[in-house]
């Protein structure tokens, strides 16, 4: 039987494609990921500041018919 080593996978260009490919799609589903999270966050953030100051849930009427 031959021995298998590490060096072997590497040297196999699908192998790597593989690697590679992963590597993208894992970046891109961690960002859109990352990005859901903190526009949630961004959205209690601004709640929260809605709430402890009274004045600026106040919105000016008279500027939304222009």
């Amino acid at each position: 039987m031959e021995k298998v080593t590490m060096m072997t996978f590497f040297r196999n260009r699908m192998f790597l494609e593989g690697i590679a490919l992963g590597s993208i799609c894992g970046i891109i589903i961690g960002s859109i990921i990352a990005f859901t999270i903190g526009e949630s966050s961004l959205g209690a953030i601004r709640r929260l500041i809605n709430e402890r100051l009274p004045g600026r849930n106040k919105v000016p009427f008279k500027y939304l018919s222009q």
